[in-house]
C-alpha cells in the first residue's frame, strides 16, 4: 500500500511540474503546508515521492526547487 501511494503522488506532481512549466520552488525543506496546498500528500510522501522520481531521474534537486528532467 506504500507503494502505491507513491506512485499516485508521483504522477500527480509531474502533472502540477507540466502544468507549471517545468519548475516548482518547494523542496524537502519546504514548510509541510505549503506542500499540502500543492499536492495534497504530507511533507514524508513529498520526500519519498521526491526520492523515487530523482532516482528514475525524472526531476532534478535544485537549491531553489524541483525541476522536470526532457524526455528527449
Amino acid at each position: 500500500p506504500g507503494y502505491a501511494k507513491i506512485d499516485a503522488a508521483a504522477q500527480n506532481l509531474l502533472n502540477v511540474l507540466k502544468k507549471r512549466g517545468g519548475f516548482l520552488p518547494v523542496t524537502d525543506k519546504s514548510q509541510p503546508e505549503a506542500i499540502y496546498a500543492l499536492f495534497g500528500i504530507s511533507k514524508k510522501v513529498f520526500k519519498q515521492t521526491l526520492g523515487a522520481l530523482y532516482k528514475a531521474r525524472r526531476i532534478l534537486i535544485e537549491t531553489e526547487g524541483i525541476r522536470l528532467v526532457d524526455e528527449k
